[in-house]
């Protein structure tokens, strides 16, 4: 993975339960993280557009080629559903910077709490869709 140009998606890896939060589909590699938005720098929330608040959540995915570090674009979209079952849906957009493409989405969020995240990728090179689910943990501080 080309590290010093993942950007945004290395500066949210921290941030998540683990560092190596991946999915292999095959010719596809998905690196993912999901955080509350009160814990991204204001620097950082500023340049992307986000709001910095407790009640406010961001996934972030990125896609690369299996074996390279090619950047894949697709069409991401997905869905929040918490503990209690009251699913949100969270709508992706495209971040580009030094030819490294990410995909981040906001949604509504009342820690404590765990979410389950379905995250469907269709790549633009018209390869199956793929289906990325995980869970994450929300506390709070």
């Amino acid at each position: 993975m080309r590290r010093a140009s993942i950007g945004f998606a290395l500066a949210l890896l921290p941030l998540a339960a683990s560092p190596q939060n991946r999915q292999d589909f095959g010719t596809i590699v998905a690196h993912y993280s999901a955080i509350s938005t009160e814990h991204l720098l204001p620097e950082m929330a500023k340049h992307y557009g986000l709001t910095r608040a407790r009640d406010r959540g961001l996934v972030n995915v990125a896609l690369e080629r299996s074996g390279t570090t090619d950047s894949v674009r697709a069409a991401v979209s997905g869905t929040a559903t918490a503990i209690s079952g009251e699913k949100k849906d969270i709508r992706f957009r495209e971040i580009v910077e030094e030819g490294t493409v990410s995909y981040i989405g906001e949604f509504a969020l009342s820690a404590p709490d765990t979410c389950t995240f379905t995250i469907a990728i269709v790549p633009e090179t018209g390869t199956t869709p793929y289906t990325l689910k995980f869970t994450q943990d929300f506390v709070r501080d």
